[in-house]
Parts: C-alpha cells; sequence; structure tokens
C-alpha cells in the first residue's frame, strides 16, 4: 500500500522535503510503523519519533491522519496521507 506523509516544520527542515512516498505493507500499518519506517530513511529523525509511549511520543511530535489526530496505534490505510506536526502547548 501507498501513503503519503507531509512533514511541517521543523520536520520539514530536518528531512528537506514537503512531502513524501511511502510503500508499507499490503494491507494496513499502523502509526508506530510508519514513524519507524520514517527513522530508517532518515536517522535524524530519531531524536523526535519514540515509539515506546503515546505520551513520550506527544511530547516530540504529533500525528495527524487525513487531518485527524491519531495515537500509535491507529491504522494507517492505502492512500492516506500521514502529517507530522510539532505539538502546540499553551495555557
Amino acid at each position: 500500500m501507498k501513503i503519503t506523509v507531509s512533514y511541517s516544520l521543523p520536520f520539514r527542515e530536518e528531512v528537506g522535503l514537503r512531502e513524501e512516498a511511502y510503500e508499507m505493507a499490503p494491507d494496513s500499518a499502523t502509526v508506530a510503523e510508519v514513524l519507524e519506517q520514517i527513522t530508517r530513511r532518515h536517522s535524524s529523525m530519531r531524536k523526535f519519533i519514540n515509539t515506546n509511549s503515546e505520551e513520550t511520543q506527544r511530547r516530540h511530535l504529533v500525528v495527524a491522519i487525513n487531518s485527524r489526530l491519531s495515537k500509535l496505534t491507529d491504522s494507517v490505510q492505502d492512500g492516506d496521507k500521514v502529517t507530522l506536526l510539532l505539538p502546540v502547548i499553551g495555557g
């Protein structure tokens, strides 16, 4: 299956791309698996990606699938757009 990964700032600067295509396993993949593929392709992204804990991960980046915020265990389907966003903290 084919998905598109879109990078917002500062991740765009880190990988040098706005977006790129990824080939995943034929059925479906999880957000965690997509993030692992990203770190295989762009080792510098390891400083932002931690798939061991949802809470730890959200401190560094937030993932949206087709503009909806997602969790590490959420499924990604063929044709989906996965966007990496900088978390916003306010009060």
